[in-house]
């Protein structure tokens, strides 16, 4: 009897290289390897059919939860973008702004008045708009504070919520269970990746490197967390195998909720 059980999906960047050849069988994979549930980005998002592929993924028992989708493309085509996301199926559109030129509270208040827009437009369709971090948004520094933490506060949460990636939290020297905790009722997804040590930084496959999954998950659970979205950047060997194998970890230590 696990105490938490958790949904689980996998973020489809980690088999990039798989689903760049052939995306159905990717796909199929993905399913055998026994996910239930899927995060976009990039193909065959947006490239096909949204009605195809939203049937494709019911035949195969695969749950289409969010997208990674261009900010920009975002702001400029929002009923393209948005249309298809809706026809899909999805429960949220991630996008992650450009920070690089926010050098200012003036800056980090424009940057929420827009996100906040953004926001409202994907509510409108039913949807929920979340931002995923890099590291840059916590070192990235505005009167000495994280401009992470001025976006929190200056964005309107009743339409921009977040999606913690907890290796590049890490990476940029904060601890993502902190992070979680303060986001409480605005993170409704989490990227879970692993963090071999901290002198090399370099990424693991979940459950092999130094990130303490329990904390994370038992404060995802009191923060709102509906999803945890699995993703390795480069993970070794076969892909989808390697996504199996965090899949299994992930499941023997927390359940998974059907």
């Amino acid at each position: 009897m696990f105490a938490t059980l958790v949904k689980i999906a996998l973020q489809l960047y980690t088999v990039r290289d798989q689903m760049a050849r052939d995306w159905k069988k990717t796909l199929e994979r993905v399913a055998a390897a026994g996910y239930r549930a899927v995060e976009f980005a990039g193909n065959p998002f947006m490239s096909a059919p949204a009605g195809e592929l939203k049937k494709f993924l019911e035949t195969i028992g695969l749950k289409p939860v969010s997208a990674h989708v261009s900010y920009r493309d975002l702001r400029s085509s929002p009923d393209r973008v948005l249309s298809y996301a809706a026809e899909l199926g999805l429960s949220f559109v991630v996008a992650e702004p450009d920070f690089r030129w926010v050098a200012s509270e003036k800056d980090a208040a424009k940057l929420a008045e827009e996100m906040s827009e953004v926001g409202r437009e994907v509510s409108k369709r039913g949807m929920r708009y979340a931002m995923h971090n890099h590291a840059i948004q916590f070192e990235r520094l505005v009167g000495g504070r994280p401009v992470y933490w001025l976006i929190a506060e200056l964005t309107d949460p009743r339409y921009v919520y977040f999606q913690p990636d907890v290796y590049w939290i890490k990476y940029a020297g904060y601890d993502p269970i902190e992070v979680i905790e303060r986001l409480r009722g605005r993170c409704p997804l989490a990227h879970l990746k692993d963090m071999k040590d901290e002198r090399t930084r370099e990424m693991a496959e979940v459950g092999e490197g130094i990130i303490d999954f329990a904390k994370i998950v038992g404060a995802g659970s009191k923060a709102g967390v509906e999803w945890y979205v699995i993703e390795h950047d480069d993970p070794p060997g076969d892909s989808v195998e390697s996504a199996r194998k965090m899949l299994s970890y992930l499941r023997s230590r927390f359940g998974e909720d059907p």
